[in-house]
């Protein structure tokens, strides 16, 4: 009988204290008896009661998840086998629940180098995968999002301050600490930072709805107009937890802007939707008739340039810009007016 050995089959309560509250268990391993042995903790990690089932390695590979199996019919290849030493895997317990344990393990030898007998500790780790799942999970919408709309997703602690801040160092070349430091506010334009200032402000003393559009200093020296909106997180007694925010560019890619070039019928939808117009309103402030906007919307082809600029007109005197993109294409935003009206 190994020294492992005897330490589980002998009563002690430091071993009890520290499994119930560590949750942890132990195990070994007698290779040439198959032999195994459980601590109480370790019971209770796979769902049984103390002593109430024997320990056996068929009874252990039948709670291992199919995808995690070891082979257990070369033991002293196991034994050997790295995967061991350290590894994460999941069980299905017999209530059904799964869980998720890390087990480390180390191999006794005999004088000729032989291994007999394994001593492992397994963890139940469950709660710490499923927060890492739930973030990958996270950052995977998260960029799918930030793909889909042009910007990114943030996130900020209850007082405001970046809990990542990854995007902005890419875009300021500041540092995590830089990018925290609220008080100096040293990225954005100094006839910016009163209103980025008092617009946070407003909202963490209020909890509403955080919006405000900057002028932020890029790597390349460039200032570029970013429009930030955040939405405090709340537990179940109304506390806030955390913003949850989303900054897209309104013109980090404009070059000029497009006064001459003439508009496509994509260009005239896109430019309502940006106001939330239907086409009889655009009509109505462009002073011509809603069938030639209809029209105007599927087809250039008919519209005369008079009319063309009549409903340019209309759209810019309300905030509507068109600008070349880094393309060579024209464009649609609103100006930064426009935007904080919208």
């Amino acid at each position: 009988m190994t020294n492992s050995k005897k330490f589980l089959k002998t009563p002690d309560l430091k071993l009890r204290l520290i499994e119930e509250r560590y949750n942890i268990g132990v195990w070994t391993w007698e290779i040439d008896s198959s032999e195994v042995t459980w601590s109480n903790g370790l019971f209770r990690i796979l769902g049984f009661e103390p002593a109430s089932v024997i320990p056996t390695i068929d009874l252990y590979q039948s709670l291992v998840h199919p995808d995690d199996q070891l082979d257990f019919s070369n033991a002293v290849g196991l034994a050997s086998d790295k995967r061991l030493a350290d590894r994460t895997f999941r069980v299905i317990r017999p209530d059904g629940s799964l869980r998720w344990l890390r087990s480390k393990a180390q191999a006794h030898f005999d004088r000729s180098g032989r291994p007999i007998a394994m001593l492992g500790i397994v963890a139940d780790v469950t709660d710490v995968q499923e927060l890492r799942d739930s973030l990958s999970e996270e950052g995977k919408n998260n960029y799918i999002l930030s793909q889909l709309l042009g910007g990114h997703i943030w996130r900020a602690y209850p007082d405001g301050k970046l809990v990542e801040t990854s995007e902005w160092s890419k875009l300021t070349g500041q540092s995590p600490a830089e990018a925290r430091n609220w008080d100096e506010l040293a990225a954005i334009h100094p006839d910016d930072r009163a209103t980025f200032r008092q617009a946070w402000a407003t909202a963490i003393s209020t909890g509403k709805k955080f919006r405000v559009i900057i002028r932020v200093k890029g790597l390349d020296g460039r200032f570029v107009r970013l429009k930030g909106q955040a939405l405090a997180v709340r537990d179940e007694t109304g506390e806030i937890v955390e913003w949850v925010g989303y900054t897209n560019y309104l013109d980090d890619f404009i070059l000029q802007p497009a006064k001459d070039e003439p508009l496509t019928p994509g260009q005239v939808r896109a430019a309502r939707a940006l106001l939330d117009w239907t086409a009889l309103e655009l009509a109505k402030v462009a002073g011509v008739s809603f069938s030639t906007v209809r029209r105007m919307e599927l087809s250039m082809d008919s519209i005369r340039q008079e009319t063309l600029r009549k409903v340019r007109s209309a759209l810019e005197m309300r905030g509507v810009r068109f600008f070349f993109d880094s393309n060579g294409g024209v464009s649609v935003g609103l100006s930064a007016t426009a935007e904080a009206n919208t």
